[in-house]
């Protein structure tokens, strides 16, 4: 993360200094950019530090003050976003700069409200960065709106402790969770070893899993199956995979085994709601 936020940093630094000329920027009358991010905790700090560190050099010297106006989630920072891009009443006035995923920054580019920072960029500049994620920030189209800084992939996290006093008694395996159909199975498992605990109260049994993304485990299972969820601009919900994805993840909710939850699985596994 702390090379995806300096990628970030580096590309304002490229914007902001390749601009000073043609804009007339001066540090006699700085110009002042309004910025929203959404790190906090750690990266917070990071930030902070970084955003100062412009505005004491090349900020200072070209004449530009980066102000952070608004540090707050991501999905916090989607609503303030569209609210703004939409003339919402009460909504906050659109930054200069932002952090955004791409479901957001799609609604800002149907509306006209994104730059072409491609043109800050050469082509052999661009060139070092993995095809596929610049790809992603041309939103569909020739024009680069978004710089992909900070990727991310999926990761299963296990509360060991409830997991392995459950094993002992039910027979479940590690090796059980290598697949999301394995993860499946566990789960049912689990909720009639919880549901058990309570012999005087019936389908009191405990969710086992939580998926932070539905789109992205819909998205990566149809890959691993061999077609696209996204064709073209559009989800596609017509394959046999995807009704396979959707046949897995649905029965479980319904019964409980698996959280349905509008928030991140962290939120639920620092109670022990979930296991995974």
């Amino acid at each position: 993360m702390k090379r995806g936020i300096s990628i970030f940093l580096i590309l304002l630094l490229g914007i902001l200094s390749g601009c000073q000329n043609s804009h007339g920027l001066s540090p006699k009358k700085p110009v002042t950019l309004n910025m929203w991010h959404n790190f906090g905790g750690q990266m917070k700090e990071t930030m902070d530090g970084m955003v100062d560190e412009f505005n004491e050099t090349v900020g200072a010297e070209k004449g530009i003050i980066l102000n952070v106006t608004s540090i707050t989630s991501s999905a916090a920072l989607h609503e303030k976003l569209t609210m703004a891009a939409s003339g919402d009443p009460g909504a906050p006035e659109l930054p200069d700069i932002t952090t955004a995923n791409p479901k957001t920054a799609v609604i800002l580019k149907e509306k006209g409200l994104l730059a072409d920072i491609g043109e800050q960029f050469t082509d052999e500049e661009l060139s070092v960065y993995l095809p596929r994620f610049i790809e992603e920030g041309l939103l569909g189209g020739d024009t680069l709106y978004l710089f992909p800084f900070a990727k991310s992939t999926e990761v299963l996290f296990l509360n060991k402790t409830i997991f392995d006093k459950f094993a002992k008694d039910k027979g479940a395996k590690y090796e059980d969770l290598r697949t999301y159909e394995g993860i499946a199975r566990t789960a049912e498992l689990y909720y009639e070893w919880t549901d058990e605990k309570t012999p005087n109260i019936q389908k009191d049994g405990k969710t086992f899993f939580h998926a932070d993304s539905l789109f992205n485990l819909t998205q990566l299972g149809c890959k691993q199956l061999g077609v696209n969820f996204v064709v073209g601009n559009q989800l596609d919900y017509s394959t046999d995979e995807f009704n396979r994805i959707w046949s897995y993840f649905y029965k479980p909710a319904i019964r409980g085994e698996f959280a349905v939850f509008d928030g991140y699985a962290s939120d639920l596994t620092k109670t022990g709601e979930i296991v995974c």
